[in-house]
């Protein structure tokens, strides 16, 4: 059996600052990390590996889908902590209801997306 997850988010700090992320793992190892900053997408796979070479090379040409996962990362998840944020020091006691599934809506759509250049890529590793 093969796993291929991918774990994305971001953190805020209470200094104001942020991080974000977006990790795939398959069978349980590092294998692709996007590195928001400058985004792009590098391999994490132990030693020379094709299918990691493959993986990063087919992301890389989907540039403007590139550039929306980094927007989404460095800009509409951190916003979403921001306004929980500051929701949460207004009224402690509300639900988070609404991060949850703002956060789980985003990460279906990337996952989606991901699947779908997969798919459309050959879909084979």
């Amino acid at each position: 059996t093969q796993s291929l997850c991918c774990r994305l988010g971001c953190c805020l700090f209470p200094n104001g600052t942020a991080y974000s992320f977006y990790e795939v793992t398959l069978n349980g190892t590092a294998f692709l990390s996007f590195h928001v900053p400058n985004a792009t997408w590098e391999r994490r796979w132990p030693g020379r590996d094709a299918v990691a070479t493959f993986a990063e090379r087919e992301l890389m040409k989907y540039p403007m889908t590139t550039r929306d996962l980094q927007h989404f990362l460095n800009t509409t998840c951190v916003d979403i902590l921001r306004a929980q944020s500051a929701w949460t020091g207004k009224q402690s006691s509300r639900s988070h209801a609404p991060l949850v599934l703002g956060l789980i809506l985003g990460s279906f759509a990337l996952l989606g997306m991901a699947v779908g250049i997969f798919l459309c890529t050959g879909g084979s590793c």
